[in-house]
């Protein structure tokens, strides 16, 4: 099984978990129909995304296939980008739209004006902030989920936490419904800000839609060969129908073209095997002391250059 990344428009209502499971699925059906050797075969598929999306949102993941998982670390610090209507006047529990809705009566004597929002966003919501996780989330506490401490009815302890929002911009507003774009630090939470935007506003607010349209450097309306529902659900590697990988859109991307940030080393064939089995050699250094490692054009893995060797870190292939 060769290693790579898959580019995702994550469905709404799947889980990211989801996703990784049917991947992991199809991809097994598609193994076994090609001519690796039988000891491949019973391989079990290793694959991991980069960064969860609420099962509500749609949008961006980048799935990490095979010996790739282990890069993704090198993911969790990338910002994103985001798409987002939050309806004001009104509040749920998950601060989103899969729970019961509740009204707030505002507490202003008009609705809140274009301006106001404006102004509201810059001040209060722009730059480094502070922000309480919802308890609706991933976050663990005490070794347990917040969402399932939530819907256990307990409660849940978060502290409040430094993030940043690089720009926000407004789309649309209409009350109640006021459409954002949103370029923002890992880990922000966008049902968070309707939150507390709500609560600048004295309106109250919650997501009603999310999607993901960035991470990092990668765009959704600059890629190719996404893999959408229609790939997720399709039958076509079960049904023995013989397809390119490009027309089950199931390409795996270089890891080159996915962390960009990364330095890249091209090493000559015959330093594989010093590569492989962890030995450091010379070799030109970087301004950076990690790096892509390469021979002939295909990368085999991840190392660090220190004082002039190459250390090997992680190995892909």
């Amino acid at each position: 099984m060769k290693s790579g990344f898959l580019l995702v428009d994550k469905p709404e209502t799947w889980t990211s978990f989801d996703v990784c499971a049917k991947l992991r699925g199809l991809l097994k059906a598609k193994n076994q129909k090609s001519e690796e050797p039988k000891s491949q075969k019973k391989q079990k598929i290793k694959i991991g995304h980069t960064g969860t999306l609420d099962p509500f949102a749609t949008g961006f993941l980048i799935i990490a296939v095979g010996k790739a998982t282990k890069l993704i670390p090198y993911f969790e610090k990338d910002r994103k980008v985001y798409e987002t209507e939050i309806i004001l006047g009104a509040t749920t529990e998950t601060l989103d739209s899969t729970s019961e809705i509740i009204e707030i009566k505002n507490q202003r004597t008009e609705e809140p004006k274009l301006e106001m929002i404006e102004n509201v966003l810059k001040e209060q919501f722009t730059g480094k902030i502070e922000q309480l996780p919802p308890k609706y989330s991933a976050l663990k506490v005490d070794g347990q989920r917040a969402y399932d401490l939530a819907r256990k009815g307990e409660e849940v302890k978060l502290e409040s936490r430094e993030t940043e929002v690089f720009s926000i911009k407004i789309l649309e507003y209409s009350y109640p419904r006021l459409k954002l774009s949103l370029d923002v630090a890992a880990g922000f939470y966008v049902r968070a800000l309707a939150r507390d935007l709500g609560e600048a506003l004295g309106s109250g607010g919650y997501c009603e839609s999310l999607r993901r349209t960035g991470i990092g450097n990668l765009r959704t309306c600059e890629l190719e060969n996404l893999i959408t529902e229609k790939h997720l659900n399709s039958s076509l590697l079960q049904s023995g129908e013989k397809r390119n990988a490009s027309q089950e859109g199931f390409n795996l991307i270089d890891p080159r073209e996915i962390l960009p940030h990364i330095p890249v080393l091209e090493i000559e064939s015959g330093r594989f095997a010093d590569f492989r089995e962890g030995r450091a050699f010379p070799v030109v250094a970087h301004d950076k002391p990690e790096t892509l490692v390469t021979i002939e054009g295909q990368t085999v893995g991840l190392g660090e250059v220190v004082h002039g060797k190459l250390q090997p870190r992680i190995l892909l292939i």
